[in-house]
């Protein structure tokens, strides 16, 4: 399953259906992580986390969600490794590493709620969504690196 900076793993949903944690977000930011396999197949997975104001400088993170699409590749492959997190300066907070085996290019989206007590707090103006990821785990491996504008 799913290995998580987190000890629970509450929230882990394989489906495309709204969650209300999501939708209790007032904010969202996106990062996609995108690598040409071959000059005719290509994968990407953008991942969006969905987070609200706690206070006047800071921002509490509900939920992180990825997105996965691919061209001329088998939407069964599963060998990918994708991780993500949020860096506030050189801190990471909400670390989220989905191992080879959890992702398909079938699934509309996958994602993981914070459990309350463990979401993440980060300070406005100087917090980035990371991810980092290597698409064909099983051929020859390619390396993706994205990060969102601060927010």
């Amino acid at each position: 399953m799913t290995t998580l900076a987190a000890p629970a793993a509450a929230g882990v949903l394989l489906t495309g259906l709204a969650v209300p944690q999501a939708s209790a977000a007032t904010h969202k930011a996106d990062a996609t992580c995108s690598a040409s396999l071959n000059p005719t197949a290509d994968a990407k997975i953008k991942v969006r986390t969905y987070y609200t104001k706690k206070s006047s400088t800071t921002w509490q993170h509900l939920s992180r969600y990825f997105y996965p699409s691919s061209h001329g590749i088998r939407k069964s492959r599963s060998d990918t490794d994708m991780e993500s997190w949020l860096l506030v300066g050189s801190s990471r907070k909400g670390w989220e590493h989905e191992k080879p085996g959890t992702i398909r290019w079938d699934l509309i989206n996958y994602h993981y709620d914070f459990p309350q007590g463990q979401r993440p707090v980060t300070k406005k103006g100087k917090t980035r969504l990371v991810t980092h990821g290597w698409y064909a785990l099983d051929t020859w491996p390619t390396e993706c690196k994205a990060q969102s504008w601060v927010f």
